[in-house]
């Protein structure tokens, strides 16, 4: 890849740029939906409908005092955080969003798996750097979720993956998966895997976020805001940017890979399979704000339950059938 084109990747499309306008339309749509959901209005007096409150927000973190409390070590959140926005802004430079050379290859559904699962990683480990009861008690929670929801949403990802490298001969890449595996819907026989890995898959993208009813790590009610307790000013704006980035991030991810977003309209005009795509894409954001809006927070126990019993298996027979279909078929 020319290094300019890199540079153009990486900073404007899909890159941050790019991203720092998702999160801002995401966010207003995202608090606008959940609002409605619940008889309020939500945003409404900063810009026109609202739209501009996400940014007073961020700009209002990052003018706010930043405070480092005794013990802790603000320099590696700050490293910590960084590397975790890094690690999606990668992510989504594997996606066929990307326009000029994307980062495709054989297996790299592997490198993949690993940008997926370390922003988790990332704020497990912020918490752990602030010494206070609550960021102790948050951290617990993230590491005793983590295990249940990253194998789940992992092995949900792979599903799609490994079905059109066995079919259609994606050499398990997630970007040449992306351009085939929405014709998985059209075969009788990987349907099903097909919509097992997609409940699994938003249900976990769910709990990753920690939106209700998987609010359990930062249950504000219990523990002030678990693992985020001591940060504010520009640590927390990272952290809220962090969050913010993986909904855009994860929405992408299962609206290129489960429905091929712009790709199976790629006869009609660009603007068209556009529209297409981002209506595919704020489906998805919708399902997971009616999700928040319609439940409460579960207990700890209650989620693992769920995801141990029920998520994690359901992902797990869909991630064997994509292993034994291609046989059958074949």
């Amino acid at each position: 890849m020319i290094p300019y084109e890199l540079i153009f990747e990486v900073i404007v499309f899909p890159g941050l740029i790019f991203l720092s306008i998702a999160v801002w339309l995401t966010q207003w749509y995202y608090r606008k939906v959940y609002a409605h959901m619940q008889s309020r209005i939500g945003p409404l007096h900063t810009g026109p409908f609202g739209i501009l409150q996400p940014i007073a927000d961020y700009l209002k973190l990052f003018f706010k005092e930043d405070i480092s409390t005794e013990g802790s070590n603000p320099r590696l959140a700050v490293v910590l955080l960084s590397t975790a926005i890094g690690s999606l802004v990668a992510l989504t430079l594997m996606l066929p969003i990307a326009p000029l050379h994307p980062i495709a290859a054989s297996y790299d559904i592997m490198l993949a798996m690993y940008l997926l699962v370390w922003p988790t990683i990332a704020i497990a480990l912020i918490g752990i750097l602030t010494p206070n009861p609550f960021s102790t008690v948050g951290t617990s929670r993230v590491f005793s979720m983590t295990l249940a929801y990253e194998v789940a949403f992992v092995a949900s990802v792979l599903t799609p993956v490994v079905l059109s490298s066995a079919i259609y001969g994606s050499k398990y890449s997630l970007y040449v998966s992306c351009f085939t595996a929405w014709k998985l819907w059209l075969n009788p026989y990987t349907v099903v895997p097909m919509i097992l890995a997609l409940i699994a898959a938003l249900l976990s993208l769910q709990c990753k976020l920690f939106a209700k009813p998987f609010d359990i790590p930062e249950a504000e009610t219990e523990i002030v805001a678990g693992p985020f307790t001591e940060y504010s000013g520009f640590k927390l704006a990272l952290i809220l940017g962090l969050h913010d980035i993986e909904i855009v991030v994860g929405s992408l991810l299962i609206t290129m890979l489960f429905f091929g977003g712009f790709i199976p309209f790629m006869w009609l005009p660009w603007y068209i399979a556009l529209i297409i795509a981002a209506i595919e894409y704020i489906v998805v954001v919708t399902v997971v704000t009616w999700i928040r809006a319609m439940t409460a927070r579960l207990r700890i126990d209650q989620a693992l339950v769920i995801f141990w019993k029920y998520v994690l298996p359901m992902a797990a027979i869909a991630l064997i059938i994509s292993v034994i279909i291609p046989h059958v078929i074949a």
